[in-house]
């Protein structure tokens, strides 16, 4: 069974459905909650625990009954928390999560100050044990002193590179293999709409592959060394119910088939898929597809 570290953020969030939500000050009813985990490298660990990886969390939480829950849905989800600290005095990341009529999203979010912890504590002589180390720019100091190992150790390192502070992002970007970026995330990044500039700027810092996802339109690659140039994978078309969450469904399938000695190009591919299926359900990270799902998916496709 291939082993992923997730490494970064985790959160508890409260899901609202709603028919819409307003322009001005006003009282929406919500058709239905649901508490669920949250927090990129959290959801991608449950991700890669879905399609049959064994997955590991590793970052910094609260000491507060928000950590006891964030735990508590890990472990049920078959993710390995013991790399889930607690830091007394600071507080879990939580969310308020509005899902519309046509499955998007509207997130106000409480970041807490347990991100704000040092990363000393990690367990860096363990990464070695992994077959690929995946990392979000939510906890900066964590995920590169995670990656940074994990290059040492030569394995596969990811960066799921969502809006951050463009000095955050750079420094990230450079110390991973494979950086991924959202759309906005790399517009942070390169600080304009040239989406190739952007991509060619992540391999200039050190990245041996530069993504981006972009929704509806596929998503878009450079290798380094390959006389392709950008390419292009066009997403697959499916019901869109709920978006949430497709972004780190996305980047724990890439790690997991990457930790599998899938080639850049085929765990993109199965990446993909993995995130257009959680796409056409409802819920966050409970939309994970398994293995069996993607493959089947992917075979007719």
């Amino acid at each position: 069974m291939a082993k992923v570290i997730c490494v970064g953020h985790s959160a508890l969030d409260r899901v609202f459905t709603v028919d819409a939500w307003p322009q001005a000050s006003a009282k929406v009813r919500a058709n239905s909650l649901v508490e669920v985990g949250g927090g990129m490298a959290a959801n991608a660990a449950v991700a890669v625990a879905r399609l049959g990886g064994e997955a590991h969390f590793w970052g910094p939480v609260g000491d507060d009954s928000v950590a006891d829950s964030m735990s508590a849905h890990l472990r049920a989800a078959g993710v390995d928390v013991r790399g889930l600290r607690r830091f007394a005095g600071l507080y879990s990341s939580t969310s308020a999560i509005l899902i519309d009529a046509r499955g998007e999203r509207l997130i106000v979010s409480y970041r807490g100050t347990a991100l704000e912890a040092p990363a000393d504590w990690l367990q860096l002589d363990q990464v070695g044990s992994a077959g690929a180390l995946l990392a979000d720019v939510r906890w900066p100091q964590g995920s590169i002193a995670a990656l940074r190992a994990a290059r040492r150790a030569g394995i596969p390192t990811v960066i799921d590179a969502d809006t951050a502070e463009t000095a955050t992002l750079q420094s990230l970007a450079g110390e991973a293999e494979y950086a991924v970026f959202s759309e906005p995330g790399l517009a942070c990044f390169s600080g304009a709409g040239d989406i190739e500039g952007g991509l060619r700027r992540a391999l200039a810092l050190g990245a041996r592959l530069a993504a981006v996802t972009q929704g509806e339109r596929g998503v878009c690659w450079i290798e380094a060394g390959q006389p392709k140039g950008l390419r292009q994978l066009p997403a697959f078309a499916v019901p869109v119910v709920d978006t949430l969450a497709a972004g780190d469904v996305f980047h724990g399938a890439f790690a997991l088939e990457l930790a599998r000695g899938k080639v850049p190009a085929d765990a993109l591919r199965f990446a993909a898929a993995a995130a257009a299926i959680k796409c056409s359900r409802p819920g966050g990270r409970s939309g994970s597809p398994s293995r069996d799902e993607v493959e089947r998916f992917l075979r007719e496709a």
